[in-house]
């Protein structure tokens, strides 16, 4: 065959992609994002070799445990990464899954309801039908699926203060999509500055317990709360002074 190459430690584009299952566009993509170290030249054909393979199954390990294809890159470009390397780091992304105490819950309709506080009738209903909970099973086998039991108490308690269940998961809404935008800007943020001022060091133990104090020890929930309630303040001031009222005043300056 045309291009075969001769040792088993060598291969072409379409040996490694069938040797590790992963195709070879994305054997391609992983090494325009500097995932993967490009492959030596013979000619015109690309040899590929065991390092290339064990690359690969790297990569594989990280996405498994949800790491994204940008901290991939800046893992595997340590000079450190070994196999004990390697596993420490994914420990991280375990240990990360358990720092909060928001777990989802699987409840019987007794256990949702003295959950929610013994709630009106309907508003189970309701919150199934905004998907803020979800029905699994049917008859005596059915349960209710609670993504953020935090989160539903929250909301219990803003309705029990006068908030409509439609404006408190509109609210809900809101912070979601702002707080997505500024966690992925947060954590590049972060991952730039590891080492370098963002931790102690830049090995995974280090980061480690920077991340359990900021989760943990509530040092980035503090943080949230501060800053969340300072520009809330703030927004309802500028509201309350610029707001314009049917007599051509501001509502603000009203005596």
């Amino acid at each position: 065959m045309d291009g075969a190459v001769d040792s088993q430690d060598e291969y072409t584009i379409d040996e490694l992609a069938a040797r590790s299952g992963v195709p070879s566009r994305t054997i391609r993509f992983y090494q325009a994002k500097g995932v993967l170290p490009p492959p030596r030249k013979r000619g015109r054909v690309a040899i590929y070799d065991s390092s290339h393979m064990e690359r690969l199954d790297v990569v594989g390990q990280l996405q498994d445990k949800g790491l994204r294809l940008r901290a991939i890159r800046d893992i595997v470009a340590r000079k450190d990464l070994d196999s004990g390397a390697i596993q420490k780091w994914l420990g991280v992304g375990e240990r990360l899954g358990h720092l909060s105490e928001d777990e989802p819950k699987l409840l019987t309709e007794d256990e949702l309801k003295e959950l929610l506080g013994n709630p009106p009738a309907g508003i189970i209903a309701r919150l199934v039908r905004r998907d803020a909970i979800q029905v699994q099973g049917e008859g005596a086998a059915r349960r209710f699926l609670v993504e953020s039991p935090a989160l539903l108490g929250v909301a219990m308690r803003l309705m029990a203060a006068g908030v409509e269940l439609d404006v408190v998961l509109g609210l809900h809404d809101i912070l979601e999509r702002r707080f997505h935008k500024a966690a992925d800007e947060i954590v590049d943020y972060a991952i730039k500055h590891v080492g370098k001022g963002f931790g102690r060091g830049d090995n995974p133990d280090d980061i480690m317990a920077l991340l359990e104090t900021i989760f943990s020890d509530g040092a980035g929930t503090d943080a949230i709360r501060v800053i969340f309630t300072r520009e809330v303040q703030r927004s309802v001031q500028k509201a309350l002074q610029l707001e314009p009222d049917p007599s051509g005043r501001r509502a603000g300056r009203r005596r």
